[in-house]
């Protein structure tokens, strides 16, 4: 069953772009296939170009689309259709996307900005039975 975790970020201490690239990089090292899904093309937009400058040491290997003949480590789009098999979703859009149970686990960031959204992801998760965890950053 797909494992939900709700990351609340304390404004005073992270910056949301630098969490997003965090876990990124986090899923990367673990070899885990990562969907970052984002609510406009703008935010996709971007969110690459914070992966290609997050770290001077390190490589994320993210695209907006899949290549044929090879699966990039981390998609980033505002596609409703996730295409290929991957572990992890980072939820970045509005909406719970009506395919989250493809995933092993599914991560919602909870901001200031968008606290009511968060509280109506997670009564959704809630109501259908999934595990839920807060972790407060």
């Amino acid at each position: 069953m797909t494992r939900i975790d709700f990351y609340q970020l304390d404004p005073d201490r992270h910056n949301y772009d630098q969490v997003v690239c965090q876990l990124c990089q986090k899923a990367y090292d673990n070899q885990q296939m990562t969907l970052l899904l984002t609510g406009s093309p703008q935010q996709s937009q971007h969110l690459d170009k914070r992966l290609w400058t997050y770290s001077d040491d390190s490589f994320l290997p993210h695209d907006g689309e899949e290549a044929e003949g090879f699966v990039t480590p981390i998609l980033i789009h505002d596609d409703p259709e996730p295409g290929a098999d991957r572990q992890l979703l980072i939820n970045l859009s509005n909406n719970v996307p009506a395919y989250f149970a493809r995933f092993e686990r599914v991560i919602e960031l909870v901001t200031e900005e968008n606290k009511q959204q968060a509280r109506e992801h997670y009564s959704y998760y809630n109501e259908r039975g999934y595990p839920l965890k807060h972790i407060s950053l």
